[in-house]
């Protein structure tokens, strides 16, 4: 048995040699295909399930009329532009509505080395969780005063830009660093978070009063809020202050739940989803092709070494086995290739995510998905072999040995 097995192994790692360079090509054809069909499937599925868990424990914002993507993005995970301000009056208001439970004013429009200040006030880091259990934990130093020019700075902020407990700077206006818009105002860093991987570790918490008090600032800024950070309970009153806002009102928007907000930005990239997983299909069936394409040359060429085989007592069965063996290896190679391009995939596309918005995305968990894919890739190999297969069942002893005589 073990000689059957070894002597297979040779026959057929001898094929794979014989042809390098193309079966290379091959299992390289398969590994970006696998690669690619596993990234858009696990990549997409890790980002939306983070994206989802990182709304810093809120499942409604307020904001100025407008679009609730654009909301979302720019109050909770701190990219796009504010649609707008409301008037502190509207947070006020707010904030003693029956079914609201927690209302947290926040103010933009400035940034510190193209980092984000969001104002708001202290009692966020002292009572709200951001996650179920866990509230906001300070690494170094403590929280800001209101009524001070300090900063809280986020841990991704701190480690990129350096700063530390006592160090002062000068904001500048707008959401994107230009030299020539510095303020006046100069704030001291007196505390910086632990981290949360989400898009609280990559902004600059200042008071809110700072924000709106900012030299430059036009007036309107002294009594207004970029957005109201909210959690809402039971589900009649949601549904009322959602009709009251959405529908009865032209001056604000309210998103609720969050949740479904993210989801619906995640659903329109499903057609960019599956134009990248076509793609995929279509290198995996040119790679089937190819791999065809290489066992048969390999079989014409190897006629003769077949030939003597039989002479030799081997059975048609092995022979087919020895070219099936040869799809296995090539297919494998590539199986194992599509993992590699996956997992790099992965690794970059986490870090860019992070790098861009501080949502730490989900750990690759190994799953039956990956399992399912190698699989497939070695069917698919076997399907490819199946043609050649018969070509070499059907080789005639005595028309091969003659030829090469």
């Amino acid at each position: 048995m073990n000689n059957h097995f070894g002597n297979l192994f040779l026959l057929s790692y001898r094929g794979f040699k014989q042809f390098k360079s193309s079966s290379l090509v091959a299992s390289f054809s398969i590994a970006i295909a696998g690669g690619l069909f596993l990234s858009t499937l696990k990549v997409k599925e890790g980002a939306e399930n983070s994206f989802t868990h990182s709304s810093g424990g809120f499942n409604a914002v307020l904001g100025a009329r407008g679009s609730s993507l654009q909301l979302v993005l720019n109050s909770i995970f701190h990219l796009e532009a504010s649609p707008g301000n409301l008037d502190w009056e509207e947070y006020e208001l707010i904030k003693s509505t029956r079914g609201v439970s927690e209302a947290y004013p926040i103010a933009v429009g400035d940034n510190y080395m193209g980092y984000r200040l969001v104002g708001t006030l202290s009692e966020l880091f002292l009572e709200h969780e951001w996650k179920i259990g866990n509230k906001y934990k300070i690494e170094k130093g403590r929280i800001f005063s209101d009524s001070a020019k300090e900063a809280l700075v986020g841990k991704f902020v701190a480690s990129k830009l350096g700063l530390k407990i006592g160090d002062k700077f000068h904001p500048y206006h707008g959401l994107t660093f230009r030299e020539s818009s510095k303020h006046d105002d100069i704030y001291v860093v007196v505390g910086i978070l632990e981290a949360t991987g989400t898009p609280a570790d990559k902004v600059i918490w200042v008071p809110i009063k700072g924000i709106q008090h900012m030299e430059g600032h036009a007036q309107e800024y002294l009594n207004s809020v970029s957005a109201v950070l909210l959690n809402l309970k039971g589900i009649r009153e949601p549904m009322d202050l959602y009709s009251k806002y959405n529908r009865r009102s032209n001056e604000a928007t309210l998103v609720w739940p969050i949740n479904k907000t993210i989801a619906d930005f995640f659903k329109r990239l499903t057609w960019f989803e599956k134009i990248l997983q076509w793609v995929a299909y279509m290198i995996g069936l040119m790679s089937c092709m190819l791999v065809l394409a290489i066992l048969q040359n390999s079989i014409n060429e190897r006629k003769r070494e077949f030939a003597i085989l039989r002479c030799l007592g081997a059975s048609r069965s092995f022979l087919v086995q020895v070219v099936m063996s040869q799809s296995i290896i090539i297919s494998m190679l590539g199986g194992l290739g599509s993992l590699i391009i996956y997992f790099t995939t992965s690794s970059l596309s986490s870090y860019y995510i992070r790098e861009e918005t501080g949502v730490l995305l989900e750990p690759f968990h190994i799953d039956i998905t990956y399992v399912f894919v190698f699989l497939s890739i070695i069917l698919l190999g076997l399907i490819s072999a199946i043609l050649p297969s018969f070509s070499v069942y059907r080789v005639d002893i005595n028309k091969n040995l003659q030829h090469a005589s």
